[in-house]
């Protein structure tokens, strides 16, 4: 055999090994080692990744001031102290990766540290497990080079031990199998606190890596078919696939892009990008249905969609949402995304990603959109500007995780003015140390009786009086974008009170149109037409009202129907003082009386007077 030929035989046996030799080098997560130059030439070369860039380096000076995080427990919950630990550690690690700034990755080591030092992670509630997991795993993998022997070991141990082998534990292994965002977060995390420790922890690591993989296809194939309209709503949404993405982009950074392709093919995954998009409104608020906040933050998960599916279209209203916060003032910090270092390293770009450009988002071309699934929705509106008109539509059903009694429900802004809107959830921790059974979800539990938000009478949407909703009942939504419309059949929710029920939505330039089709047999019923406004001020001439908003907008109500009915102003402000107070908020009941045996059609015309 020829010297050459014997050479190249050589080589080729060893590639698998020095492939795989490089593969385990450390940082080995997101961002792998050497991809800092050219993720800072892209920040440079954009003015908003700078600014973005700079607000989270200057936000760790912030960090480096205050006390450590301490195991505070909250109800069933640690998990704010989860999230802040990982948002410090994840802040100061990229300081330190991009800008070799060591007082930051100093910073960082004291506290993975202390919380390595804590007694555990609350595995009772084990999303405060896979988040603390995650924190340390990063700050593990991207400050390897940087921590001292002692605090290497301490961190690896604590991980293995409070994290690892507390996912092994049968005790919590059910949360693995879970068809809601905390299988994505038990999965994603766990699997990301794996990939860190493949090779120092094998056994434990490649188990938990192994049910991952399996796993959170569970929640991929309930949530997203079929185009991506998550059933838990804008907040859970991002939560749930910020996770899911992390977990797909370890595995991508690890092993290759192809062992994460069977998990971008599952249908809607990629598709909810846009679902995200649809659910922000002009005034960059959110159609806030079930458990979520009307606020709204940056969101990284469009900016990875993005290097798997370029479309400029898909990360719209980021830009304007970057704008919206003021830099001066712990910008970071302000909107709480402890995840926004990744908006950055998925979105300046690097060998991988593609870079964006955020200066110059495409605006989205369509005004309707359509979402199906178990939370059916559909959302209209004029156009992609701040003054434009927006209304949203919910149908779906009660009993979806962080669901709501709110089929039927509508949002209705223009200008800026949330005419109809949702509350959005109570504190999780404040309500549950009053002993509530926050996620009971059958009838008559405390979610429903003894909190203000959960239920129909909240709610914009239409019920008997005194009526609480079928908590089983699935209610579908009929859109048509032509004549901007969209109704739903939502006679089941109050079984043996109506024979027929049907809500339509009609967007007409500006002005909205609420439509309610209902009839009943053996006795009358008295239905209550509910908004939740910013309204302050009502007036009444016959079958017109006019609403005044805070800021002396107006906007007129039409009713159209034969039946008469009396209307009221109702402040939203609650029984209990562990509740939301609901500031500014009221509710706008129209009630009237449906006779036996008569069809009737109750219809709100909604028209802006400015």
């Amino acid at each position: 055999m020829g010297a050459r030929k014997l050479i190249f035989l050589l080589l080729e046996m060893l590639l698998p090994c020095l492939v795989f030799a490089a593969e385990d080098a450390h940082p080995r997560l997101f961002l792998r080692k050497g991809e800092e130059k050219a993720l800072m030439a892209n920040i440079r070369q954009d003015e908003t990744w700078t600014r973005m860039h700079e607000a989270i380096v200057a936000e760790c000076a912030v960090i480096d001031t205050l006390p450590l995080c301490e195991r505070v427990i909250k109800g069933p919950r640690m998990h704010a102290v989860s999230c802040e630990v990982l948002r410090r550690v994840l802040f100061l690690s990229y300081a330190y990766r991009t800008e070799g700034l060591e007082a930051f990755a100093a910073r960082a080591e004291q506290e993975m540290l202390h919380a390595a030092g804590f007694i555990d992670w609350n595995p009772s509630h084990f999303l405060d497990v896979a988040e603390m997991s995650t924190a340390l795993a990063i700050g593990y993998d991207w400050l390897y080079d940087y921590l001292s022997g002692p605090a290497k070991d301490s961190i690896r141990t604590n991980l293995i031990h409070k994290g690892l082998e507390s996912a092994l534990d049968p005790l919590n292994g059910h949360r693995f199998e879970m068809s809601s965002n905390w299988g994505q977060v038990c999965n994603g995390g766990m699997a990301v606190a794996s990939i860190a420790l493949l090779t120092e922890e094998a056994e434990k690591a490649e188990a938990i890596l192994e049910r991952s993989r399996k796993n959170i296809l569970i929640p991929m194939k309930a949530e997203y078919p079929p185009e991506g309209c998550f059933p838990e709503g804008f907040g859970y949404w991002a939560f749930g696939t910020q996770y899911n993405i992390l977990f797909l982009d370890a595995m991508w950074k690890y092993f290759g892009r192809e062992s994460i392709n069977e998990y971008l093919d599952v249908p809607g995954f990629i598709e909810s990008g846009n679902y995200s998009q649809q659910l922000i409104t002009p005034s960059l608020q959110t159609f806030g249905y079930s458990d979520n906040s009307t606020r709204i933050y940056l969101e990284p998960a469009v900016m990875w969609f993005n290097a798997i599916r370029p479309d400029p279209k898909m990360y719209y209203w980021q830009k304007p949402l970057f704008e919206k916060f003021d830099l001066t003032k712990s910008y970071v910090k302000t909107i709480k995304n402890r995840l926004i270092p990744f908006m950055v390293i998925w979105g300046a770009g690097t060998g991988e990603h593609p870079a964006v450009h955020l200066s110059a988002p495409e605006k989205p071309k369509g005004n309707f959109y359509a979402g199906h699934g178990t939370n059916d929705i559909c959302v209209m509106r004029t156009g992609w500007d701040k003054d434009d008109a927006y209304l949203g539509f919910k149908a779906g059903k009660v009993r979806n995780p962080h669901g709501h009694m709110d089929v039927g429900s509508f949002y209705y802004e223009y200008k800026g003015v949330r005419w109809s809107l949702d509350l959005g959830s109570d504190d999780y921790g404040k309500v549950q140390v009053h002993g509530i059974g926050l996620f009971d979800m059958w009838a008559g539990s405390d979610r429903w009786t003894r909190l203000t938000k959960y239920n129909n009478f909240a709610h914009s949407t239409t019920y008997p009086e005194g009526m609480y909703q079928e908590t089983r009942a699935l209610c579908t939504i009929e859109a048509d974008e032509a004549s901007m419309t969209a109704s739903s059949d939502i006679t089941a929710l109050y079984p043996k009170k109506m024979t027929s029920l049907v809500r339509t939505v009609h967007l007409d330039g500006i002005s909205a149109r609420i439509e309610d089709r209902t009839s009943c047999e053996d006795n009358p019923v008295t239905m209550v037409w509910n908004m939740t406004t910013e309204a302050v001020e009502i007036k009444r001439k016959g079958s017109r009202i006019i609403l005044t908003a805070k800021g002396g907008e107006q906007l007129e109500l039409s009713v159209s129907s034969k039946l008469a009915f009396t209307a009221r102003l109702v402040s939203a402000k609650p029984e209990h003082k562990y509740e939301g107070q609901n500031e500014g908020i009221s509710f706008l009941r129209l009630t009237y009386t449906v006779p036996s045996w008569t069809d009737y059609r109750f219809t709100v015309n909604l028209k802006p007077l400015y």
